[in-house]
């Protein structure tokens, strides 16, 4: 278990218990550059000695990203592509743990052409105490180390500080951008709007045809299953580890559409 944060001595201190103990491992991250190297050298060791890390990131933050030590930022759009990245060096066993006021936000930054960045997120939905910070994750990863149980830990978690932390899996994240793309793209209304663009610029393989935005709409619509699809099997990185067809059940049927 590599965790990065203050929380690190005191998780090291529980992990020694066990045998064999987790490794837990602290760096001082000083910077966004840093962050970003972090996350860069942490992919390149998932993908050369098979590390899985449980990386937690402990610093300032808001909905927008997080803030370092020496006032430089990072959007949550600008860490996107890097933990993209190291969750398909670890096959997409990713958990990220933010220990920063609206550290769960990284999910507004996804849309339906994305990877997923991460496979579970636990973070503060809120503007947080450092007393809430350490006990609710201190209470994690005991818990985690006890019964090596994900589900029991994040009880716990919430348990000890009640409506303050969520654990988003990355299914929630995918059902999140697929409603958001529904409200915004596959409404009736939105798509003749689609159609009547489409109308004034036919796209490839429609040059010279007269069809009417209405037709287009109807098109966009049957194609509504056949985008989440692809979606689907971009997001949960099924094209690159195929058994992930299997791992991550979501399909069209039982999606909210």
């Amino acid at each position: 278990m590599n965790v990065y944060g203050s929380l690190a001595g005191p998780v090291q201190s529980r992990a020694q218990v066990f045998r064999p103990a987790p490794e837990v491992l602290y760096e001082r991250v000083e910077s966004s550059d840093s962050c970003l190297a972090l996350l860069a050298r942490l992919a390149k060791m998932a993908t050369t000695q098979g590390n899985v890390p449980i990386l937690h990131l402990e610093c300032h933050g808001n909905e927008d990203g997080l803030q370092f030590a020496d006032e430089s930022f990072v959007s949550w759009l600008d860490m996107k592509p890097h933990l993209i990245q190291l969750n398909i060096a670890t096959r997409m066993n990713l958990l990220v743990v933010v220990s920063a006021c609206e550290g769960s936000s990284i999910a507004a930054t996804l849309g339906p052409v994305d990877r997923a960045p991460l496979h579970g997120l636990i973070g503060p939905t809120r503007v947080v105490l450092p007393s809430d910070l350490e006990a609710g994750y201190l209470a994690l990863y005991e818990t985690l180390l006890r019964t090596r149980s994900a589900r029991d830990a994040v009880q716990a978690m919430i348990a000890k500080v009640p409506e303050t932390f969520v654990y988003r899996a990355a299914e929630w994240m995918f059902q999140h951008v697929w409603d958001h793309y529904q409200r915004t793209h596959e409404t009736p209304e939105a798509r003749l709007a689609r159609g009547i663009r489409m109308a004034r610029n036919p796209p490839a393989g429609y040059d010279g045809v007269a069809i009417d935005a209405e037709v287009f709409a109807d098109l966009l619509r049957q194609k509504n299953r056949e985008f989440f699809d692809r979606f689907r099997r971009h997001f949960f990185l099924c094209d690159l580890y195929p058994e992930h067809e299997e791992r991550f059940t979501v399909r069209y049927d039982n999606a909210e559409v």
